[in-house]
């Protein structure tokens, strides 16, 4: 009877627990989006040490290029909104990009006023050899996860990721021109 009492009392909801027990009052760091910010800064930091060294190019490049490698051929702001980058910081990664010769740019035919763009064969080729190394990268992050866990994990941000992507669609929709247009500018 005593360890179904403390199976109960140890049950329910992890947050509430965790305040309840604690004697301070909550901060940042309960909050699943500050933990996951710090881990997307440390995750880049790590990039940056792996790949800037090896292959020249930083962690936003790399980020580019791998994304552009899935979409094929896209306009400067498709690139931006699959990437999670502002259109401004896409086209002066992109404009970097262009010079080194990774990527190409041509005219849009069904807009006149945008670009399509596509890997170039060299930035096809370095964006697939640090693909490979980015592999290594997760192994080495995960490593403390079995693989079952590692698949939980992967599922779970999806799912996170569906219902903040609805989320944030939804604060779209009621915000104001003047949030709106702040936002672009963060």
């Amino acid at each position: 009877m005593r360890n179904r009492d403390q199976l109960n009392e140890n049950s329910g909801d992890y947050f509430d627990r965790l305040h309840e027990q604690s004697e301070k009052e909550p901060d940042i760091r309960d909050l699943f989006s500050f933990q996951l910010q710090r881990l997307a800064g440390l995750s880049t930091r790590i990039a940056a040490l792996s790949i800037r060294p090896k292959y020249g190019i930083t962690p936003r490049e790399w980020r580019v290029l791998a994304v552009l490698k899935y979409l094929g051929e896209v306009p400067l702001q498709e690139l931006a909104k699959h990437s999670g980058l502002l259109k401004s910081q896409m086209s002066r990664t992109v404009s970097t990009m262009i010079e080194r010769g990774y990527i190409r740019k041509t005219a849009n035919p069904q807009d006149g006023r945008s670009i399509l763009l596509t890997l170039s064969p060299e930035g096809l080729a370095l964006s697939r050899s640090i693909l490979e190394d980015s592999f290594e990268r997760n192994e080495a992050m995960l490593a403390t996860l079995s693989r079952a866990e590692q698949q939980i994990l992967v599922e779970l941000l999806r799912r996170v990721t569906r219902t903040s992507s609805k989320y944030y669609h939804e604060l779209r929709n009621t915000a104001s021109q003047s949030d709106l247009k702040s936002l672009e500018e963060e």
